[in-house]
């Protein structure tokens, strides 16, 4: 940066405070809104308070009504929550696949996890590792074919290849 553009710069922020103080100090633009209370305002007759509310389409209710409306709509809830969590009697047809799985010499847990779960056989690598590891044959899976299906649990599988 040059010298003259640094007084450029200067000068200009100079000229702006000026503006501002000036403006804060001597004129009132810096006043929002000043709310004034009218007799317009305050006097409204029930015609009007009609008038607004059909405009809106909205209602007026006693509190006692609007304490039967609104436990009424409690009760509607529980019932709702209570039916939904109710099993309805439903009738699935299972398809159970069978899958040949090859596992190659030297292949991970972790690799093996991985395909086992792209295949569908298993819904959770990370669950099939833990329990390889809680079992502790996470390094005894054998190499080879095997025929799995998509019914065998994790610990099924884990005896088919150990």
């Amino acid at each position: 940066m040059t010298k003259k553009m640094l007084q450029g710069i200067a000068a200009g922020l100079l000229l702006a405070t000026s503006l501002l103080a000036y403006n804060y100090y001597f004129t009132d633009n810096l006043l929002v809104i000043k709310e004034v209370q009218s007799e317009d305002k305050m006097n409204f007759t029930e015609e009007d308070l009609q008038a607004y509310l059909k405009n809106e389409n909205l209602v007026i209710v006693e509190k006692s009504e609007y304490d039967q409306l609104l436990e009424n709509s409690i009760t509607l809830e529980i019932v709702q929550k209570e039916a939904s969590s109710k099993p309805e009697k439903t009738t699935e047809q299972v398809i159970i696949k069978e899958i040949t799985f090859q596992i190659e010499p030297g292949m991970s847990s972790g690799s093996i996890a991985l395909l086992l779960e792209e295949k569908g056989l298993i819904s959770d690598k990370k669950l099939f590792e833990e329990t390889l590891i809680k079992k502790g044959v996470e390094t005894k899976m054998k190499a080879g074919e095997y025929s799995l299906t998509s019914e065998m649990s994790i610990e099924e599988i884990i005896e088919k290849l150990t």
